[in-house]
């Protein structure tokens, strides 16, 4: 059964599902996105820093109370065409807090101005720079991504692949944006459930993101990849989401080519949900939030890591 403050969270963001979102007002939408969490404070014991990685803005998240060496390099959500290290800061830090761990969330490029490949050279770039400038182990490495972060953190865990560098312990998604051809079963039979989503712009994002390349090209859509040789891989995802099968299809051929994955699917949750533990108050009283985040935790104690 569904808390009463899951619910409540749901009721709130179904007042917003029927809006008809338009790229042309998409700086507008930026900067009223960005305000609803710049009242949010980092968890207490994790010192940010604001800095460059050669041209990409990014902010270093150093736990204090934590000497332990893993580095999670965090992409953030917001359909490719919004969000950023500032709209994610709070959950990041407290993600560092939990996971005992430090991490680097970047502000990689947005479409609809920069449409695909930039994000991804964004990340494809921080990544090697945590290699080959922060020396950083790739053993010591968790890529994380929410929504459309963590289908780009698949897609990047590809062109390491492909690109023959070393790569990291693992790769931990929240509601992966894995399908931008929008063909999945749950596309349709979820429309209905899903809180977040609406079919129109959902469309509009993958548009303004892939424009003239192929949905089906693996680097925009991950669940087309080869997955051969990959790391372990985490997956948590909700069963009131038009994208459940982004997860479900994209893990079960992952297990098919040898790949450990663990999914981790919550029954009536909504999109990505855990981010939504960066709410104060709210986000400790939530018990799904909790015990979510406490299986994160779980799947990370048990990856042995440099």
């Amino acid at each position: 059964m569904v808390s009463m403050f899951a619910n409540m969270i749901m009721k709130k963001m179904e007042v917003q599902k029927d809006f008809i979102f338009d790229m042309k007002n998409v700086k507008e939408f930026r900067v009223e996105f960005e305000k609803m969490f710049l009242k949010m404070k980092p968890a207490k014991g994790i010192a940010l820093e604001e800095i460059r990685i050669g041209n990409i803005s990014a902010e270093k998240y150093s736990n204090s109370e934590d000497s332990n060496s893993r580095v999670m390099l965090y992409l953030h959500g917001g359909g490719y065409f919004s969000g950023s290290y500032m709209s994610h800061r709070r959950f990041v830090s407290i993600l560092c807090k939990k996971l005992h761990l430090n991490a680097y969330s970047i502000n990689y490029r947005l479409a609809p101005e920069d449409p695909y490949p930039a994000g991804l050279d964004d990340a494809f770039y921080a990544y090697k720079w945590l290699l080959e400038e922060e020396s950083i182990p790739a053993e010591s490495i968790i890529i994380m991504g929410d929504s459309a972060g963590g289908g780009l953190a698949l897609s990047l865990l590809y062109r390491i692949r492909i690109q023959n560098i070393p790569q990291p312990k693992a790769v931990i998604c929240l509601s992966p944006w894995t399908d931008m051809s929008l063909t999945s079963e749950t596309i349709k039979t979820k429309v209905d459930e899903d809180v977040f989503f609406n079919l129109k712009n959902l469309a509009t994002s993958a548009i303004a993101y892939y424009q003239k390349e192929s949905p089906e090209n693996p680097e925009i859509s991950p669940i087309f990849a080869d997955f051969n040789g990959f790391p372990p891989i985490f997956i948590q995802v909700g069963t009131r989401e038009m994208l459940l099968n982004d997860s479900l299809i994209i893990a079960e051929k992952m297990k098919n080519q040898g790949v450990s994955v663990t999914v981790d699917m919550w029954e009536g949750m909504f999109h990505a949900f855990l981010i939504f533990a960066a709410i104060p108050i709210i986000g400790k009283m939530t018990p799904e939030f909790k015990k979510a985040l406490k299986n994160v935790q779980k799947f990370v104690e048990s990856l042995e890591m440099v």
